[in-house]
């Protein structure tokens, strides 16, 4: 009895081996079966099985000619058949760098111990057509380069021209700053502004001073300090007399020394006495002490401006009439 269930269990199991191979097969073939040394081709397999199988695909080890290597795989590709079958379609990337015919090994399938082999293809490979390499060439000429100005600038100039330029422009830059807020350097597009003169400048600022009301409201103090800043800025430009900084003896004994200002020297005497008892001393003049200190201050300015130069085609026609008249 036990030989015969042994018997039926090997019938059975070779029948389910049967069967599901013959849902199985396994085609190899190839994309190109010519190809030049160095090239390449696929070698594409087909392979339908049951949807159930856990099946293994390969070459045996050994079996692949050494003139003929797997460079990898392309692509692996699964389609549906229905009826519980699916196709595996892989493409395994070849490529060899020998000329010859080569039979290539059959691609196994296993799957739980049942095996099966594709079909064997044959791959030739053609050598490289070097006849045009047989003919001996003579050496080229020297070839001339056609140059550029910048060539025979040194490597970091050409490479850092650009931060070498920024650099320059930037030095250049700061140079002529300095040299124009110093004054050194008067740029002629530049609009030079026309210097206020000293008589002018004096009276316009005579006339600020009577608006801003400072005797009116008890500053005393600021007032004579303006009005004599005014008259020691005027006596400056108007006379070279260096005014802002002298003492009040020292600018009178200058008037005195100048002929213009010399008549008036007695004016700014008067304003400069009390300006410093103002002050110095804190003393409060009166009111009309603060008129005649800036009407005194007018009359300096307007006894000593410039008086207007007579020109010569004037002065000849004076000389000629009061020949004249001596004449008559």
């Amino acid at each position: 009895m036990k030989s015969i269930r042994y018997i039926l269990s090997a019938i059975m199991i070779a029948a389910a081996s049967s069967g599901m191979c013959a849902k199985t097969s396994v085609v190899a073939k190839l994309d190109s079966s010519y190809i030049t040394m160095g090239n390449v081709t696929c070698l594409t397999v087909e392979i339908v099985e049951p949807d159930n199988a856990n099946s293994q695909v390969g070459f045996l080890p050994g079996t692949m000619p050494s003139e003929v290597e797997i460079v990898g795989e392309a692509s692996s590709d699964t389609v549906d058949l229905g009826n519980d079958i699916r196709q595996i379609t892989r493409r395994i990337i070849l490529q060899s760098f020998d000329s010859g015919a080569y039979t290539l090994p059959p691609v196994f399938w296993e799957n739980a111990g049942d095996t099966m082999s594709s079909n064997m293809v044959t791959l030739k490979v053609n050598p490289v057509d070097v006849s045009h390499l047989e003919d001996i060439h003579p050496n080229a000429d020297v070839m001339k380069i056609k140059s550029k100005w910048y060539d025979f600038l040194p490597d970091w100039i050409v490479d850092y021209w650009q931060w070498l330029l920024l650099t320059l422009v930037i030095v250049i830059g700061g140079v002529c700053a300095i040299l124009i807020y110093t004054k050194r350097v008067k740029l002629p597009f530049i609009p030079t502004k026309k210097p206020e003169p000293p008589y002018e400048m004096a009276c316009r600022r005579l006339k600020v001073l009577r608006e801003q009301h400072f005797c009116e409201k008890g500053q005393e103090r600021e007032y004579y300090t303006e009005l004599t800043d005014i008259l020691r800025e005027y006596i400056d430009k108007r006379f070279g007399i260096n005014a802002m900084e002298m003492t009040s003896r020292q600018i009178l004994e200058h008037l005195r020394a100048n002929e213009t200002t010399r008549p008036s020297e007695s004016l700014m005497r008067q304003i400069l006495e009390v300006a410093d008892f103002v002050k110095f001393a804190k003393m409060r003049p009166m009111p009309e002490d603060n008129v005649k200190s800036f009407n005194s201050a007018s009359k300096f300015i307007e006894d000593t401006k410039p008086q207007p130069e007579e020109d010569d085609d004037s002065l000849k026609d004076e000389a000629v009439e009061s020949s004249n008249s001596h004449e008559q």
